[in-house]
């Protein structure tokens, strides 16, 4: 029976980030960008968009709420995608993580506690656009306040009801990145300011795997 620290270090939280992986030596493989499903002290499971193979070495950075965590890692196992042009599953255990990146993650698992939530908000700020689906109303301006793979906070210039089925354009440096979302929460009268932005919730409902590493990369590698 494993003690109480290694049930936790093997422990896997529901977690989903996005990160970059780069080779660890002079290889065939390019760097990438991806999603984590998964994430404990001892390792991470992954999609990605191309097959690495197993004992492939790798540089990876994960991006957090309380900033980068960089390890050193190597694949262990990779499945098949859903379908063709979907993501591939990967299995990575982590080799070398510097002490005080470790304890970075080590509080990152530790503040999720047993609920094993999944979305973990990332600063985000981008001017967007989003269009009310198959209605008239003209498009509402605003900007974004963070970002998880499930949604995002939004700053707009008006009111959208909850319900409300949007198109988004999040206007990046390298171009717009469209997606579809459902407002899900208005923030109530009582708490606006006049002339100010009004905060709302959204899920996505339609968010592809190209536009989830899109967004993905920008969170990692925001310049």
């Amino acid at each position: 029976m494993p003690d109480e620290s290694n049930r936790r270090k093997f422990a896997r939280y529901l977690i989903h980030l996005p990160l970059l992986h780069k080779p660890k030596v002079p290889a065939p493989i390019k760097a990438g960008v991806g999603w984590t499903r998964n994430l404990g002290e001892s390792g991470t499971c992954v999609d990605l968009t191309d097959r690495l193979e197993p004992g492939t070495p790798l540089r990876v950075r994960l991006q957090t709420d309380r900033g980068p965590i960089e390890v050193e890692a190597q694949v262990v196992w990779a499945g098949e995608p859903a379908a063709p042009g979907e993501a591939v599953p990967h299995g990575i255990v982590f080799h070398k993580v510097a002490p005080d990146e470790e304890k970075t993650l080590r509080d990152l698992l530790l503040s999720r506690g047993e609920k094993r939530q999944a979305g973990i908000r990332l600063p985000l700020e981008l001017p967007v656009t989003c269009q009310p689906k198959n209605q008239g109303p003209p498009p509402v301006q605003g900007q974004t306040g963070n970002m998880s793979r499930g949604g995002l906070f939004l700053r707009l210039s008006g009111v959208i009801p909850p319900g409300t089925v949007v198109e988004l354009a999040l206007h990046t440096p390298k171009g717009p990145v469209t997606a579809e979302g459902e407002i899900v929460w208005v923030e109530p009268p009582e708490r606006r300011k006049p002339g100010e932005p009004i905060a709302h919730g959204l899920r996505f409902t339609a968010l592809g795997w190209s536009t989830s590493l899109s967004l993905g990369l920008f969170l990692v590698e925001p310049e």
